[in-house]
């Protein structure tokens, strides 16, 4: 008989309650603070296209969670520049206030677990870990680029 697989490890579990921290604190559900976290995560502006990806949701989903997020004061969809039939996904000054929460609430966490010293560092080898991690979201069930 085949080992059974490892359930979650606790550091996971708490990530995991914190993301559920922060989306309540914000009247959120996890899916919306997860799409705010990813608008976040760069300058530039997103189509609702990459959101799905991203989120692996399918148009009508996202269509609901924009309008959603839209209707909070979060974001705004403007027109594409380069394509008039698109949109683009702008984060307004409350949506990148969320933003600012959420990325304040993990440093502290960092610094309360770690030396000053060794939060920069931190921060670099997660960065590297989270490419690893979307490359591993890309790959095939065996692993395998798709």
């Amino acid at each position: 008989m085949a080992d059974a697989a490892p359930g979650p490890s606790s550091d996971e579990v708490e990530y995991s309650h914190l993301i559920q921290h922060l989306a309540v604190a914000h009247d959120l559900n996890a899916v919306d603070l997860r799409a705010l976290k990813f608008l976040g995560a760069t300058d530039e502006d997103r189509t609702p296209k990459e959101l799905g990806a991203y989120l692996e949701m399918g148009t009508s989903a996202v269509t609901g969670l924009l309008d959603r997020l839209t209707k909070r004061g979060f974001l705004t969809r403007v027109q594409n520049p380069s394509d008039r039939r698109s949109v683009r996904i702008e984060l307004t000054p409350d949506g990148f206030a969320v933003v600012g929460v959420i990325r304040s609430a993990y440093r502290a966490a960092l610094q309360r677990a770690l030396p000053d010293s060794d939060v920069e560092r931190f921060i670099e080898f997660a960065s590297h870990v989270a490419l690893a991690f979307r490359d591993a979201s890309t790959a095939g069930p065996d692993g395998s680029a798709r």
